[in-house]
């Protein structure tokens, strides 16, 4: 289990530094004029807020239940789309960075000739013929995203389908493996696409968002243990459906500002933390007396206690 925090917190980091980076160097490198950076901060902050404090909604006094669950359950796109709404309002005062979309469905590789290159790739080579030993010596790497692959795949299934989050049907680990080899990985080489694997932060998120906890009060704190997980087909579903016609929304997305989907990206990661040992851990290193530690972690339970 230990494996998995520290490759669910590596992933996590990446989508949090990610997320932020581009607006810290908004500032230390003077990309852009101070006012477009400030606003483009506000916006980060006002996503990154916003998603927080709905996601947390289940637990407020206000409104009825199943309003509170309603903005629970779609607090990442509203606060999207007001961020979005806010930055269409100001922007005639500011000159933000939207997002970059293609108009066509097309390959985004341009050839030495000028014209994009083909859906399917001639595996002779496309600019000039590929050589012989080139065959051969791509089977390292091969073997390197092989492995990455494999264990990409596995830890994040083993994470969302591990004990703690409350899930009842069983996993397919093998299933998974084979669809991704037999079907996935053939169909992204011919098409020259990104290989295929299951994505950490998304998935961990995606059970969260399925999920209804129980808050019990703890001496130390609180925690939240799962009573519901809605386990189903449809919402894996309906989000790669609407990956896919995103395709063809590319006009409606360049509306879009980069700095809000950052705020995305560093809610995930923070919200992907969420129950993640190795933190916990080292989050105990700034508590000195032992005896201050939080009783709602699971596994101070059998651990020395120097009062005892």
């Amino acid at each position: 289990m230990f494996s998995e925090d520290i490759f669910a917190g590596l992933i996590s980091l990446i989508f949090i530094i990610d997320g932020a980076r581009p607006l810290i160097e908004n500032f230390s490198e003077n990309v852009m004029p101070l006012t477009n950076a400030m606003f483009e901060m506000l916006l980060f902050l006002l996503t990154f807020g916003v998603a927080t404090y709905l996601s947390h909604f289940r637990r407020k006094p206000w409104a009825l239940r199943s309003i509170r669950n309603l903005l629970a359950n779609f607090a990442v796109t509203i606060a999207l789309v007001l961020a979005s709404a806010v930055a269409a309002i100001y922007s005639g005062e500011t000159n933000l960075r939207m997002l970059q979309v293609d108009a066509d469905l097309s390959p985004n590789l341009v050839l030495a000739d000028g014209s994009k290159r083909p859906w399917i790739v001639n595996p002779a080579g496309i600019d000039k013929p590929f050589p012989a030993w080139g065959i051969a010596f791509a089977i390292l790497p091969a073997i390197g995203f092989a492995v990455l692959g494999y264990l990409d795949q596995n830890l994040t299934s083993v994470i969302v389908n591990r004990p703690s989050n409350g899930l009842s049907k069983p996993p397919g680990y093998h299933l998974d493996l084979f669809v991704r080899g037999a079907l996935t990985l053939p169909a992204c080489a011919v098409l020259g696409l990104p290989l295929s694997v299951a994505s950490t932060v998304p998935s961990i998120t995606h059970v969260i968002s399925l999920t209804t906890y129980d808050v019990q009060e703890m001496p130390g704190g609180e925690r939240k243990v799962p009573t519901k997980v809605v386990e189903n087909r449809l919402t894996n579903f309906l989000i790669h459906i609407l990956v896919g016609c995103a395709l063809f929304l590319a006009p409606a997305l360049k509306f879009l500002p980069r700095s809000v989907l950052q705020g995305v990206f560093f809610y995930m990661g923070i919200a992907s933390l969420t129950g993640n040992n190795l933190f916990d851990r080292l989050k105990l290193w700034l508590i000195w007396d032992s005896s201050k530690y939080p009783q709602r972690l699971a596994f101070l339970a059998n651990s020395y206690d120097p009062e005892g």
